[in-house]
């Protein structure tokens, strides 16, 4: 058999949404409070809030729980979340998704299959930095 005189060249790594930074399995249960960046990815339990402030995705496999708050600018969510959910840019629900709880969303992509059980609320991400100046009373006192 001829080899190949060419070599074999890895793909660079990239930072979609494949690329997971920290990962909690199947068989691990965590209590408390977690804040990250990048990607993180839930197989197991978590009981506590989650925040990310930068560009961060959750991923809640099928079959993960979260009890507590969830803060994150990306949330692709296939497993159960009870708590209120705030995402400032993307949520996505696969079919296997259940939400118990409050959500406030910008964009929100929602399989066949999957529920949510609170309320709604829609952010436009454009007025966001304009809330405060809306919400100054326009009459003058007497």
């Amino acid at each position: 058999m001829r080899k190949s005189s060419k070599p074999e060249v890895a793909a660079a790594p990239s930072r979609d949404s494949q690329h997971i930074d920290t990962l909690i399995g199947a068989h691990s249960s965590i209590t408390g409070d977690m804040s990250f960046e990048g990607s993180v990815r839930i197989d197991g339990t978590f009981e506590g809030n989650i925040h990310s402030a930068k560009d961060g995705t959750l991923i809640v496999s099928e079959g993960a729980t979260i009890t507590g708050e969830v803060r994150v600018p990306n949330l692709v969510l296939h497993g159960s979340i009870t708590g209120n959910v705030f995402t400032s840019q993307t949520l996505k629900l696969g079919g296997t998704a259940r939400l118990n709880g409050d959500v406030e969303y910008t964009v929100i992509a929602q399989a066949e299959g999957s529920w949510i059980n609170g309320r709604m609320k829609h952010v436009d991400s454009s007025k966001k930095n304009n809330a405060g100046a809306a919400e100054q009373p326009k009459n003058k006192p007497i």
